[in-house]
Parts: C-alpha cells; structure tokens; sequence
C-alpha cells in the first residue's frame, strides 16, 4: 500500500526536508505540498491523499483552524509541530487529528506516525503523549470546551488499568507493545481490550481509540494511567 500524503508549511526547507524524508522510503507518495491554509484545502479536495501533514504554523491561517475545517474529511490529519501547548493539542485531536508530532522527530518515527494515522490509529509524540495524561487526570475534561463529538458513557467505569489500557491502544500501541509495556501477558491484554470495548460499546479497535480521544476515558481516570 502506498500512502499518499499533502504537506503542508510554511517554511520551505521543511516542505523539502518532509517531502525528501518520505520519498526516499518505500510505500510513500507525496502529491502536493503548499505553505498556505486555503491552498491545503483545495489541493486536499482536489488530489484526495491519505495523509495531511499540517504545520501548527501557515502563510495566511492558523494551522489549527486548518485541521478544524477538514474534520470529517476522508483523509487523516498530521499536525507537525514545534509547539507544546496542551490548548494546542487538545484544539488539534477534539477536531479529529490522528497525530500530534512534534518537528524534532527522527526520520523514522515521524514515517511511521503517518503510517500509524493513514491506518486509523494515533500518533502521538512524548510532549503530546503528556498533554493527553493532563487530561486522563483532570477526568477528561478539555481544557478548551466540550469534544466535538461526545463519547458514550460506559456501561461500567473503567478501572485504572483498563484506562491505561484504552489511553495506550489510542496512541496506536498493539496488543504486544502494550503487554511489554505493562509487563503483562499478551492474553491479559487481549481480554482487557475486550473489556474496555464492551464497557464502552466499542465495535473494534479505532472506535476504541476514537471513544478514549472523546472522552478522556472517562470515569476513574487517575495518575495510575501514566504510570
């Protein structure tokens, strides 16, 4: 499979360093790249990527304000940052953003975040992987208003393991990532992701991943999923 991406920043070099980044790896094509937020609409209408790597950062708009209009859009949102804002972030995934990578990442990592969102699941980088911790212990509260989408509330709270869980599964984590992390069994995570779904009506993973986003995970949320 070949992801077909839509840069877009203002800063030239970057345009050309992301574009020279993906080109050179196999299963990469970039169609289009542009330093304004008008344009990176148009060029997204009109060439449908996979992927929209958007900086925070345009000629003539706010990146954010950019990932706000394409929310519901077929394709998936990167936004490339050098900010580490919480506002920013959590401005950023309530209008849909399947990553939050910041500017200083490795070749590699920043390939495979974009990987990660054209599949459906999210990317995040350590700053953000923070910011999303500050809001599983506030409860899931938003610091910036309501998620665009609100989730469904459980049928059961979730425990503090089962939303570390669900916070590790929205990130894009597999199972035997997750079970490394914990120091768990793999069939211990596997059922605890069966769980999670259950309590909150989850038919697969990415509305799993999405339910986490929306609701901060909800109940019960506490330290113990940062740990």
């Amino acid at each position: 499979m070949v992801i077909r991406v839509l840069i877009a920043d203002e800063e030239e070099i970057v345009r050309w360093g992301l574009r020279s980044i993906l080109t050179r790896a196999e299963g990469f094509e970039v169609v289009a790249d542009t330093g304004s937020g008008r344009e990176a609409m148009d060029l997204a209408r009109s060439t449908s990527p996979d992927v929209c790597v958007l900086a925070t950062s345009l000629t003539d708009t706010d990146g954010l304000e950019v990932v706000r209009q394409m929310a519901g859009a077929p394709w998936r949102t990167v936004v490339l940052t050098r900010s580490t804002s919480e506002d920013d972030f959590c401005a950023a995934m309530k209008n849909g953003a399947h990553g939050y990578l910041a500017k200083e990442l490795a070749p590699a990592v920043l390939r495979q975040g974009i990987r990660l969102a054209a599949c459906g699941a999210y990317a995040l980088s350590a700053a953000a992987m923070d910011s999303l911790c500050s809001v599983l212990n506030s409860g899931g509260r938003w610091p910036t208003g309501a998620p665009r989408h609100p989730a469904m509330t459980p049928m059961h709270p979730l425990s503090p393991g089962e939303l570390q869980v669900a916070a590790l599964v929205a990130t894009g984590r597999t199972d035997q990532e997750i079970a490394d992390f914990r120091g768990v069994s793999l069939s211990a995570v596997r059922k605890t992701v069966a769980h999670c779904r259950h309590k909150v009506h989850a038919g697969n993973r990415v509305e799993l991943a999405r339910w986490a986003w929306m609701a901060g995970m909800g109940e019960g949320a506490d330290s113990e999923a940062c740990t």
